[in-house]
C-alpha cells in the first residue's frame, strides 16, 4: 500500500491552508499547532519549504510562512519533494534480492506514472 509519511501529511495540510489564503497569506506556527499539527515538526517541514523556494518567512508580529508563488504554479511533486526528498514509492533499498529481480521495470513505470500524475497537481487543486 502506498501511504504518504507525517512529513508529507503534515507538509501539504500546510500548504492547503496556505493555498487557500493565496499568495499574499500567511500562516504561523501557533496556528497550525492549534490545528494539530506539532510545532517543532511543522518548523522543520517550513524550513524544507523555505530552502526549496517554496515559502518565505517572516518573524514577529504579522509573521510566519507565505507562499513565493501563486498556489495554481507550484505542483504538488515540486512540494513533497522539498519535504521528502525524491518521490519514490518503490526503492530497492533493503530488499534482499535488490535490483536485480524482475518486479524492477515495472517499479520504474510505476515510479514514473505517479510522478507524472503528481506533476499535474498543484496546490490550487489540493486546497479544493
Amino acid at each position: 500500500m502506498f501511504t504518504l509519511t507525517k512529513r508529507a501529511d503534515y507538509g501539504l495540510s500546510m500548504l492547503s491552508v496556505l493555498a487557500l489564503r493565496g499568495r499574499k497569506g500567511r500562516v504561523n506556527l501557533k496556528e497550525l499547532e492549534d490545528l494539530g499539527m506539532p510545532r517543532a515538526f511543522m518548523s522543520k517541514i517550513g524550513a524544507s519549504l523555505v530552502e526549496a523556494g517554496i515559502l518565505n518567512s517572516r518573524e514577529g508580529r504579522g509573521g510566519g510562512y507565505g507562499l513565493n508563488y501563486e498556489p495554481k504554479e507550484i505542483q504538488v511533486k515540486e512540494a513533497l519533494e522539498a519535504i521528502e526528498g525524491e518521490v519514490e514509492p518503490v526503492t530497492c533499498e533493503g530488499c534482499p534480492v535488490g535490483c536485480k529481480c524482475s518486479q524492477l521495470s515495472f517499479m520504474d513505470k510505476l515510479t514514473g506514472d505517479i510522478n507524472k500524475l503528481l506533476e499535474k497537481y498543484t496546490l490550487e487543486d489540493l486546497a479544493k
